[in-house]
């Protein structure tokens, strides 16, 4: 089935690595913003395919160690973060807008991406920094970005820091020419945006609390990503924290616990298949004989009844994303998300 996609908020959802368990965070903050000093040139005004620079021994973020750093196109600002011995890649998109491209050697577009390494390793912070961007389609001819990457590997973060931006009207407005709304997220396991699966973590409103900031993650499969045609899934609409001058959002991993001691909720209860059909089976030690809930994505109850010998029937139910709310013997509730044909 192509073009199959899900969202799925992150409100339990937890990476391994290393034998730990970790959540993925965010968090926001005002902070003056600073433009760099002497930093080096990865391009001036035109950016050619993969422009790229390394840093050896590699950097530490959310858990993978990173050596290398490309721009792979003009489609949006990104950076992808690499390894070039496991192949693995992370692409980082702090904010979503294409760039103007620089049609004649006469014209200078007037941006800079460059990138500034300080610290001892062990506590090194790496800023990338995109200066004086212009947008595609911009609503002013003196509208541009200024945005900075920073990695921290005292604590393994990455952060998006916007520096001066244009107005919150002509930033919706530029997106809008393009074909798109305002998203800030990253792309994990890059392979391409063809791949058969593609997980995109993204910052938005908690989905049980508006005004708290959250974290969630869109699932693309046996489909081609594109910014234009997905980002109204990644949209980020927050009021009290502005896409404007000042503003840092922080990713980061959050220790939950040791693999083996997930909690029973966490590690003992897997619904499956994903995406399901007319049924949905329960993977659990425990008896699951009984009481469930399903609702949509509006918090409206669609389905209930009873589990029996671990499978839910679901011929009834429509198509699209559904949570489910259920009981075990012990009396603990748990929760999951699944997405139905």
């Amino acid at each position: 089935m192509k073009h199959l996609f899900s969202i799925i908020l992150l409100l339990n959802l937890h990476l391994i690595a290393r034998g730990q368990v970790y959540s993925v965070e965010v968090e926001s903050r005002f902070q003056s913003y600073e433009a760099l000093d002497e930093p080096t040139f990865l391009c001036n005004d035109s950016i050619g395919r993969k422009h790229f620079f390394t840093i050896d021994p590699p950097i530490t973020i959310l858990h993978e160690e990173v050596d290398s750093f490309f721009i792979i196109d003009w489609n949006t600002l990104h950076l992808n973060l690499g390894n070039k011995k496991s192949k693995e890649s992370r692409l980082f998109v702090p904010f979503n807008t294409a760039l103007r491209k620089k049609i004649a050697a006469t014209d200078s577009v007037g941006f800079s991406i460059s990138y500034q390494l300080k610290g001892e390793v062990g506590s090194r912070i790496l800023r990338i920094q995109w200066k004086d961007v212009k947008p595609k389609n911009p609503v002013s001819p003196n509208d541009v970005f200024n945005i900075q990457m920073i990695l921290d590997e005292s604590d393994q973060s990455i952060s998006y820091h916007f520096g001066p931006m244009p107005s919150e009207f002509n930033t919706w407005f530029t997106l809008f020419g393009q074909g798109r709304v305002p998203a800030l997220y990253f792309i994990d396991d890059f392979k391409s945006f063809t791949a058969p699966r593609n997980e995109i973590y993204f910052i938005t409103s908690a989905y049980q609390d508006e005004n708290k900031l959250d974290v969630a993650e869109f699932i693309l499969l046996d489909g081609k990503y594109t910014d234009e045609q997905y980002s109204s899934h990644l949209s980020y609409y927050f009021p009290s924290i502005p896409l404007a001058f000042g503003t840092v959002f922080k990713w980061y991993h959050q220790l939950v616990s040791a693999a083996d001691e997930l909690p029973e909720t966490e590690n003992k209860h897997e619904i499956y298949p994903i995406p399901a059909n007319n049924e949905l089976h329960l993977n659990t030690k425990q008896s699951a004989n009984s009481p469930y809930e399903i609702y949509n994505p509006s918090g409206i109850t669609e389905q209930k009844g009873k589990i029996e010998n671990n499978t839910i029937n679901l011929e009834s139910l429509p198509g699209g994303l559904h949570f489910l709310k259920w009981q075990s013997d012990d009396g603990k509730l748990h929760f999951g998300k699944f997405i139905k044909q």
